[in-house]
């Protein structure tokens, strides 16, 4: 085999690894902010919840504040994913050339 052919083949190789290493980096972004998008309602409900329970109120009032603490949560916790999201799309890509 030729020299530029072994160096057309490693370009490739290493186009393919980066391309791996770029796709695994956007799935484990995406899966935090589903992590935070799911959990993080549930648990500022029920948290907000046991809080609200030094308070004199009643039981239908609690669940009202605690769902309304809970939705203020996932709007904030969208609201970042959605500006990451948009605000990674402006950044210019870096693109490999060949070398002779």
């Amino acid at each position: 085999m030729s020299k530029t052919k072994k160096n057309n083949k490693s370009l490739l190789n290493e186009e393919g690894q980066s391309q791996n290493r770029v796709d695994m980096g956007i799935l484990v972004t995406v899966l935090g902010y589903c992590v935070l998008i799911i959990f993080l309602p549930i648990i500022s409900f029920f948290g907000s919840k046991y809080v609200l329970e030094g308070f004199d109120l009643t039981s239908i009032s609690k669940n009202i504040y605690a769902a309304i603490i809970a939705v203020i949560n996932l709007h904030i916790a969208l609201g970042v994913y959605l500006y990451k999201a948009y605000s990674e799309g402006d950044t210019p890509k870096q693109t490999i050339q060949k070398q002779d």
